[in-house]
């Protein structure tokens, strides 16, 4: 065991300690199971949720529109420039004007950024209608607020999860799997990706991973 504690360090193995009986090395391995099986609805989400918001915003703003500095403000100019240099430097300049390349190389920080208050002179006022068409089947009222705290809470997850994160010990800022694979699937859903979703469902290991983490007690 002290292999084990001195390769993944005995602060990470500590957050484990108190919630089961069982071993925190058992509790760590669950965890990397329980994250693996939110890959795919977070790769699908992100997807879905960048495809709709271009698919909108070309409509709305022209199809340059990921071209036009006055709608890169706050952080994401940061977001759009770090992609400019990552394009240059892995795919070559030549990629620069490729917006499906472009588009593809923003963070989900940048994505999630644009339903925040910053965006509300420069996109949301001018345009009302796009908040409704990008959410366009949604079960409950779908404002921009809401938009973007549900979008940044399954930002927040997905960083927990793609850089192995405890996702055992929860808080209001931190909810439990279940609930954020529903919010997760509710956020599809609003987009009108059910069709999507049928197949993504198919793909998803999530109910087996929660029923495996009851069995050990450990959610």
């Amino acid at each position: 065991m002290d292999e084990i504690t001195d390769l993944l360090s005995q602060k990470r193995l500590d957050k484990y300690k108190n919630i089961v009986k069982e071993d925190a090395f058992i509790c760590h391995l669950y965890n990397s199971e329980l994250a693996e099986s939110f890959y795919q609805s977070l790769c699908y989400f992100e997807i879905i949720l960048r495809n709709k918001i271009d698919l909108v915003f070309s409509k709305y703003l022209g199809e340059n529109w990921i071209f036009d500095t006055q709608y890169h403000i706050g952080k994401n100019l940061n977001h759009y420039n770090d992609a400019l240099k990552r394009i240059e430097r892995e795919k070559g300049v030549e990629c620069l004007k490729n917006r499906d390349c472009l588009i593809s190389e923003l963070t989900f920080g940048y994505w999630s950024y644009l339903f925040s208050s910053d965006y509300k002179d420069v996109l949301w006022n001018k345009y009302p209608s796009m908040i409704k068409e990008i959410f366009n089947n949604p079960k409950y009222t779908f404002n921009l607020s809401k938009a973007y705290y549900q979008i940044n809470k399954v930002r927040l997850y997905r960083n927990k999860v793609f850089h192995y994160g405890s996702l055992l010990i929860f808080s209001e800022e931190m909810p439990k799997p279940e609930q954020m694979h529903n919010m997760i699937y509710s956020m599809c859903r609003s987009l009108n990706a059910n069709k999507l979703l049928k197949y993504i469902k198919q793909i998803d290991t999530f109910d087996e991973k929660y029923k495996k983490g009851k069995k050990l007690g450990i959610i």
